[in-house]
């Protein structure tokens, strides 16, 4: 049994403890995190329609495979920015870029993913898997029926020919890639509208009209 005259130091030095970590954990929340809500299905069915994801702020290094938090530059110094999207990096500054059917290639080299033939189940529910091919750090999603089957074969950016990556530019695409609006339409991201990179999903809840929370999402690492 410890000493009376030790026990008020004891307690003092765990409170003192208990306060740096709150105080620890309200900075990192506060100033390094970014919380986002992801309505739509352009990164099925690594993220869904419902998940809300804790992003960690982005301050150094952009490396392949993040999924970033970021917006498309505007087309005129006058409009507005545009709205938040969730997507992965899959192009890097200075690189040639270009889209051959499923397969994407970097400097002229395939890049390795693992692909998904998928079917698109609706909107709002999570693709239905059917198949895998290849081999990679990430999956990534195909439709067997496409709602677009042009987002395969058209886009101004690294579709038909080789597209080089300006400098401190980066290519995004969505992982569901037959339903994702991205760099393939609308450009690289400058290094300056990315905001931070996707951690985990920390509370998902259906977007149906009854759909209730999705416990098995809750806390998954986003990779």
């Amino acid at each position: 049994m410890l000493p009376l005259s030790r026990k008020p130091l004891i307690r003092r030095l765990l409170f003192a403890l208990l306060i740096i970590g709150s105080v620890a954990f309200t900075i990192y929340y506060v100033f390094f995190t970014w919380r986002a809500r992801v309505p739509t299905g352009s990164m099925m069915n690594t993220i869904i329609p419902g998940d809300h994801v804790l992003i960690q702020k982005s301050f150094g290094q952009i490396e392949r495979g993040n999924i970033v938090l970021f917006q498309y530059p505007t087309s005129s110094e006058f409009s507005h920015k545009s709205q938040y999207h969730l997507s992965r990096v899959v192009g890097l500054p200075g690189e040639t870029i270009q889209m051959r059917g499923n397969t994407i290639y970097i400097n002229g080299q395939p890049l390795e993913e693992l692909k998904v033939m998928a079917t698109d189940t609706g909107d709002l529910d999570p693709l239905i898997e059917i198949s895998t091919e290849g081999n990679g750090p990430y999956r990534v999603y195909y439709t067997e029926h496409p709602k677009h089957p042009e987002a395969r074969v058209q886009g101004d950016f690294g579709t038909n020919v080789p597209f080089q990556i300006p400098n401190d530019n980066f290519f995004v695409l969505g992982d569901n890639r037959d339903n994702s609006e991205d760099s393939r339409y609308r450009g690289p991201v400058p290094r300056e509208l990315i905001w931070g990179e996707a951690a985990i999903i920390y509370y998902s809840k259906a977007e149906t009209f009854d759909g209730g929370i999705r416990w098995g999402r809750i806390f998954k690492k986003v990779h």
